[in-house]
């Protein structure tokens, strides 16, 4: 588990920019990009490996290798570029709260119930955040709560097949990732039991 009073060490670095080099390269290849009339939306397996940020590194680590990630992601995709620092914000939340559920007390994500409703509550959030995220720009561009919600709906259509492909994907690589992350030193210097 991650040690609160602990400071960021190298291991920890080497962690965040390998987990988030991966949720980059995942969302740039394994998404399926559905354009919409309120911008383009995707149904991706990258929401399976952010949550594995959290299960594995921690909800701290974890929270920062989903956000970075995926900004990383935005800034290299001119349409999504203006909104990299909201994404930054949405994965980072994904992950810590995953992590958090999955770590809390002495677990260090080693039950798998804690661990399924982790990623499900996790998902979930996530969903909700851009579902509000899509409404909310819209009303402060000067539609009303109803249009906007409407104008939404082909985004919202995305959200249960992402929240089943990453909730079902983590929870099957999450025993073969732990048990390699245990065969190394690695998991001792990021401060917990993987």
């Amino acid at each position: 588990m991650e040690n609160q009073k602990h400071k960021i060490s190298l291991y920890h670095m080497v962690a965040i920019g390998l987990m988030a080099a991966v949720v980059f390269v995942v969302t740039m290849y394994l998404s399926i990009r559905i354009p919409t009339p309120t911008g383009t939306t995707m149904i991706k397996l990258a929401n399976a490996f952010i949550l594995l940020c959290g299960l594995l590194i921690g909800p701290v680590c974890g929270g920062l290798a989903a956000g970075f990630g995926s900004m990383l992601f935005d800034l290299m995709t001119p349409e999504y570029a203006p909104e990299a620092w909201i994404t930054f914000l949405r994965f980072f939340l994904m992950a810590w709260l995953c992590g958090w559920i999955a770590h809390a007390g002495q677990a260090a994500a080693n039950k798998f119930s804690r661990n399924l409703i982790a990623c499900i509550v996790a998902a979930v959030v996530s969903s909700v955040f851009y579902m509000l995220k899509g409404i909310a720009e819209l009303m402060i561009g000067g539609s009303a709560f109803v249009p906007a919600f409407i104008a939404n709906i082909p985004k919202l259509l995305t959200s249960p097949p992402n929240i089943v492909i990453a909730v079902v994907v983590a929870m099957a690589l999450l025993p073969a990732l732990q048990k390699a992350l245990r065969s190394t030193s690695f998991a001792q210097h990021i401060g917990h039991s993987a």
